[in-house]
């Protein structure tokens, strides 16, 4: 076949009613074509030169290597990226909504509800390290899982984490989380005071304590949707809000000498030491997570998806899941004085057994087929691993 003929093959796919994302892979400069003409182009260094390689979007050293790079990389950088893009978009939704709410509350005077520090710190140093960190080692499921079972793929086929409903999904929630932040603040501070010799919050300190239930409520919804723990996770996104306590301190603590005016002057030390202060400060960040805790819960017990099947499963073994399921380990062992033969000495499967090696259980019908999930998933969901664990009578081996 000739190289045009291959890029047509590939822009004839492209144009097809069904608009397929197409994938092209060469190793030779008869393949450049192909490759430029798909949505995704990746290309073997072989032994015809390195052509395909200059040319494609990826590149491996050899072909096996395909599988991983799909099943497991392609998998992590499209909840990573989605995760990304959309986070940012909440957390500045949460970020502009209660200033656009404060100018109906201060004669639309275009008075900031932030100080100018804030507004400058926020998307700097306050909340981008821990998504960007989140967007680079995220593993929602273990490398080795990802790769055995390609079923997996199906949760986020079609671009299903990049539609309409889940950024509306984001949006409605930066809103809300912006409404409980700002009137809440507003109808706990309102007529009130707050400190030990009778004085009452200012507009500055108003606007400093929306921002702190700000930059930790938008860090704690990152921590909610984080899988995968490492020092380095723990490191920006804990390193990040005291970064942000030391230096609201440092701001208004001292008086900078190269500053005209500082209107922080001891505002964030007079709202640290107000009780109440303390208490709406949690009372919010609460408020303001509770939804989408609620919508997780109940999402995953009533509608799992495979992904998160295999999480639970995953956390049910403490990481130990492998490519095909022990279901030996899930028995109870026999008692000392019991019956040793039969299928009764088989029930009862132990949940918190740790098993030692393992194994891989086929099943003869009309061709060979392994049994891999299926009878964890089972077993999650309270039914028992025995007899309907394969669907029928059929004779068992177990390797």
């Amino acid at each position: 076949m000739a190289p045009l003929q291959k890029a047509q093959i590939v822009k004839m796919i492209k144009t097809s009613k069904e608009h397929p994302i197409t994938l092209a892979i060469g190793d030779g400069a008869n393949d450049v074509s192909m490759i430029l003409e798909a949505h995704v182009g990746i290309g073997i260094m072989g032994k015809e030169g390195r052509q395909a390689v200059r040319n494609s979007d990826y590149a491996i050293p050899k072909f096996k290597h395909l599988k991983k790079m799909l099943l497991v990389h392609g998998h992590y950088y499209y909840i990573r990226i989605s995760e990304l893009v959309q986070y940012f978009f909440y957390k500045n939704v949460c970020f502009i909504f209660p200033q656009f709410l404060y100018q109906f509350f201060c004669g639309f005077s275009q008075q900031p509800l932030y100080d100018t520090a804030y507004l400058t710190l926020y998307n700097i140093s306050f909340t981008s390290l821990p998504i960007l960190v989140y967007s680079l080692m995220e593993q929602h499921i273990n490398m080795d899982i990802l790769k055995k079972d390609p079923s997996l793929y199906k949760d986020i086929a079609k671009n299903s984490l990049l539609r309409w409903p889940t950024f509306i999904y984001w949006t409605v929630l930066g809103v809300y989380d912006a409404i409980v932040m700002f009137f809440g603040a507003y109808f706990l501070f309102d007529n009130t005071t707050f400190t030990s010799n009778g004085q009452m919050f200012g507009n500055w300190t108003f606007g400093t304590l929306v921002f702190t239930v700000l930059v930790f409520t938008v860090t704690f919804k990152l921590v909610l949707d984080t899988h995968y723990w490492t020092w380095i996770n723990h490191f920006v996104i804990w390193g990040s809000l005291v970064f942000f306590v030391l230096f609201s301190l440092l701001w208004g603590g001292i008086i900078w000498p190269f500053l005209n005016y500082q209107r922080m002057y001891y505002v964030f030390m007079q709202m640290l030491s107000s009780g109440p202060a303390w208490l709406s400060i949690i009372l919010l960040i609460t408020a303001g997570l509770l939804p989408d805790v609620v919508k997780k819960v109940i999402w995953r017990a009533m509608w799992p998806t495979i992904t998160e099947r295999i999480q639970d499963a995953d956390k049910l073994y403490k990481g130990q899941l492998s490519e095909f399921t022990p279901l030996a380990s899930l028995q109870a062992p026999p008692k000392a004085g019991g019956r040793r033969r039969g299928s009764e000495n088989q029930r009862n499967p132990r949940r918190s057994a740790a098993f030692s090696k393992k194994l891989m259980f086929t099943r003869w019908q009309r061709r060979p087929d392994y049994c891999t999930f299926t009878p964890l998933l089972r077993l999650v969901d309270g039914h028992s691993p025995h007899h309907n664990a394969y669907g029928g009578a059929e004779p068992e081996t177990c390797v």
